[in-house]
C-alpha cells in the first residue's frame, strides 16, 4: 500500500467532499419543493450525525467521545452552529434564486476568506503556489458562473441570491476557522459525530422547522428514503472535509472543497435539465488547472 504525504491525501479528499457536496446540494434542490432550507438542513443533519454516533460509539465505545474536552466541544458547537446551522442553510436558499451551479460560484469568495483568516488566526502560510493556485482555481469557478440557470433572471431575485450566497461564504470562512484548532487531538469522524448532531438540533429550535416532521410522514416513502440518503451523503461529505482540513490545512482545502460547481454542471445537466455553455467547459478546465498548482 502506497502512503500518501498529508497534503495530498488533504487534496484528495478535499477534492471527494467537493463531488458528495454537489450531489447533496442536487437533492437538497430536487427536496426544496416539499420542505423549505431550514427543515431539509436540520433533517439531514440530524440524519448524518445519527449515523456517524452510531459509527464512533460501535467503533471506539463512549470513551471516544469523552476525550474530546470542553473546550473542543465548545469550538465544534460555535463552528458547526455557524457554518452548518446557518451557512448551509442560507446557501440552500440561494439555490432558489441563483440555480445550483451559479450559487455555489456565487460564494466562491469563501475559500480566499479562510486563507486570509487562517493567515492572521493561525499562521498558515500564504505560499506562491497557494495564492497561484488560488487564484486560477476561482477564475474557472468564475467562468462557470456564465452557466445558463434554468429560469429567467429577475433582478430582485439575482441581487436577493448573491447577497445570501455572500452570507454563506462568511459563516462558511469563520466557522473553518474555529474548526481547525481543536483538529490536532480529535479525528474527523468523531469530530463530525459530535458536530452534525449540534446543528439539527440548532434548526430544530427556529419555526421554521416546526411541523417538518408531519411534511415527511405526509410524503412517505420516497421522500423518507430521500432524507435518509441525503443524511448519508451529508455524513460523508462532511467526514471527508474535516479530514481535508486536517491534513492539507484551511487553504489548500477550502478551495479545493469549492470546487463543486465543476461536479454541479454536469450533475445539473443530467438532473435538472441546465445546460452546459462554452464557458463553463473553459471554466472546468482553468479550475482543474488551478487544483494541479495546488498541488506543486
Amino acid at each position: 500500500m502506497i502512503a500518501l504525504p498529508e497534503p495530498t491525501l488533504g487534496a484528495l479528499l478535499s477534492l471527494a467532499s467537493a463531488l458528495t457536496w454537489a450531489v447533496v446540494s442536487l437533492l437538497v434542490r430536487r427536496l426544496s419543493g416539499s420542505l423549505n432550507s431550514a427543515s431539509i438542513n436540520a433533517l439531514r443533519t440530524l440524519l448524518g450525525g445519527a449515523l456517524l454516533l452510531a459509527w464512533v460509539i460501535a467503533s471506539g465505545g463512549i470513551d471516544a467521545l469523552r476525550g474530546i474536552g470542553l473546550w473542543a466541544f465548545v469550538l465544534f458547537a460555535v463552528s458547526v452552529v455557524l457554518a452548518g446551522s446557518i451557512g448551509d442553510t442560507v446557501f440552500f436558499e440561494s439555490t432558489r434564486f441563483l440555480g445550483l451551479a451559479r450559487a455555489m460560484t456565487a460564494s466562491m469568495t469563501y475559500p480566499m476568506l479562510s486563507a486570509l483568516l487562517a493567515a492572521v488566526w493561525l499562521d498558515e502560510p500564504l505560499t506562491p503556489a497557494l495564492v497561484a493556485g488560488s487564484l486560477l482555481t476561482l477564475a474557472g469557478l468564475a467562468l462557470i458562473v456564465g452557466t445558463r440557470p434554468s429560469e429567467p433572471d429577475r433582478p430582485g431575485h439575482l441581487w436577493l441570491g448573491i447577497a445570501t450566497a455572500q452570507a454563506a461564504a462568511i459563516s462558511w470562512a469563520v466557522g473553518v476557522i474555529l474548526l481547525k484548532i481543536p483538529l490536532d487531538t480529535v479525528d474527523a469522524t468523531t469530530t463530525q459525530a459530535v458536530r452534525l448532531p449540534i446543528a439539527g438540533l440548532a434548526l430544530l429550535a427556529t419555526p421554521w422547522v416546526w411541523g417538518s416532521l408531519g411534511t415527511v410522514r405526509v410524503g412517505g416513502a420516497p421522500l423518507i428514503g430521500a432524507l435518509v440518503l441525503l443524511g448519508a451523503l451529508t455524513a460523508g461529505s462532511s467526514v471527508l472535509f474535516v479530514a481535508g482540513v486536517k491534513y492539507a490545512g484551511v487553504g489548500v482545502a477550502s478551495v479545493l472543497s469549492s470546487t463543486a460547481p465543476m461536479f454541479a454542471i454536469p450533475l445539473g445537466t443530467l438532473f435538472l435539465g441546465e445546460r452546459i455553455t462554452v464557458s463553463a467547459a473553459l471554466g472546468t478546465a482553468v479550475t482543474v488547472a488551478g487544483v494541479a498548482v495546488l498541488n506543486l
